[in-house]
Formats: structure tokens, sequence, C-alpha cells
């Protein structure tokens, strides 16, 4: 494949790829041909077939809703190249050490950036439950889509929480299980970034994890218990949400 004229491939492709015209519009508003180019490999690898409408969209990246060749719905992801904390990117990158080479650019950072998320999502698998990760080609992720028949499952957010201080206690054991097997700190963690799933919950956005080591793992990890603490505490569980990150992080110190 080294020799395809991928200009010539998304002309050719991109109307089949995307299942309306409005979907295609939402897509050539923001991103260039590179990231077009990315979408054709993925594509090609069989990773995704057919491109829905947006599902959600932030300051960082658009989430596009898709079907893989199976006819499985799929989340793809994509990484805006031309907008973004490009600054606060490179200082998550630059102290991870399973990233070793230094990208400047913001093209660079950014699919940088991309294989982190996809990297942090196998790793975290073993461990906790979250979205599979299927693929990536520069700035676009594919992932396991949560929910169901376009629909993502709701938020933690917007959920009434039966047993507050059990649940607490289920991602606090996550949190652990995550530093100690996976060295590994999600880095953002809050009730928008964990969807109900029937009993699961469904940790989501690992794109500011960083490994252990990282200089601010710590203090990440202490902001992951404390934020997730007070979503618990203010449903009623019996929790001190300060005093929970300074002994949860005493603990993993031992």
């Amino acid at each position: 494949m080294e020799n395809v004229d991928w200009r010539e491939r998304w002309k050719e492709e991109s109307r089949r790829m995307f299942d309306s015209s409005e979907a295609e519009k939402a897509f050539g508003n923001v991103f260039d041909f590179d990231t077009g180019e990315a979408l054709l490999k993925l594509r090609h690898r069989g990773v995704i077939e057919t491109l829905y409408g947006v599902l959600e969209a932030g300051k960082e990246s658009k989430v596009f809703l898709a079907e893989s060749p199976d006819g499985d719905e799929v989340l793809v992801k994509i990484y805006m190249t031309r907008a973004g904390d490009f600054r606060e990117m490179q200082n998550y990158l630059k102290g991870d050490r399973r990233f070793s080479s230094s990208p400047t650019s913001r093209k660079e950072v950014v699919e940088e950036w991309c294989r982190k998320e996809y990297s942090n999502l196998k790793n975290a698998a073993d461990q906790v439950v979250c979205p599979e990760a299927l693929g990536f080609e520069d700035n676009v992720l594919v992932m396991e889509f949560v929910g169901r028949g376009g629909r993502a499952y709701p938020k933690l957010k917007d959920v009434d929480i039966e047993n507050p201080d059990r649940a607490l206690e289920v991602v606090l054991d996550g949190v652990k299980r995550l530093w100690r097997e996976e060295q590994l700190v999600h880095g953002d963690l809050s009730e928008y970034n964990v969807l109900v799933r029937d009993t699961e919950l469904v940790w989501i956005d690992f794109s500011q994890g960083v490994h252990r080591t990282h200089p601010s793992a710590r203090e990440l990890l202490e902001r992951d218990v404390e934020n997730i603490s007070d979503f618990f505490y203010r449903q009623g569980a019996s929790v001190d949400p300060d005093s929970r990150a300074q002994r949860v992080s005493e603990e993993l110190e031992s």
C-alpha cells in the first residue's frame, strides 16, 4: 500500500465512507486531508466502514459514531491538529517515560497524544472496565462504542446511585489496581468520565493518563481520588474527599 495515491482514493471513497452529506460536511468543516487519509487507512485495515454523525465535540477532539465492517457500532475520536491545548499536551507527554521522543510540532504532539490514549486504554483494560481500543492512525483513534442504538450509556453524573459507598469503593479499587499493576494514573477521573452500563462502571477518556513515574503522577492521582470522592460524597457516601485522597496516596506508597 506504500504507493497508494491517497488523494485519489479519498475522491473515490470519501462519499461512501459517510452515511450522509451532513456527516461529510461535519468532518470537512474541521479536518484536513491528512485526517481523511488516516480514516481511509483505518478503513482499508478493516477497522471502520462508515462514519455517522458527531456524538460529541470538545476543544481537543470530535467524536463520531461509526460502524465496523462487521456492523458493530464503534466510536471514532479525531483529535484536532489545529486546535486544543497544545502546550498542555506537550507537558503531559514530556514527563511520560513511555514516550521517549520529544515532539515539537503541533501535528506531532497531537499524533503522540492519540497514540498515548490508545496505549492507556490497552493497559487499563486488564484492571478496569473501559472501551476496547480497536486501532489508531495519526490523530484518529477507534474504540468500542459504549452504548446501544447510537446512544451512549449515561454518565455517572446523570444516574441516581443506589449505594454510593459501595460504588466509591469499586472506583477506588480500580484507581489502586491501575497504579499498582499498570503503573498508570487516569489523570481526569470524575463523574463526567465514567459511564454506567447496566451494573458496570465504564471508565472513559484516558487521554490525560500518565505513567506513575511522571513528575505530576502523584498530584494527578490525588486529584482523581478527591474528585470522584467528592462526587460520591454529594450522593450520600460517608467519606471526606480530602482525607480519602491522602489515605489512598499513603496506601500506595507502601
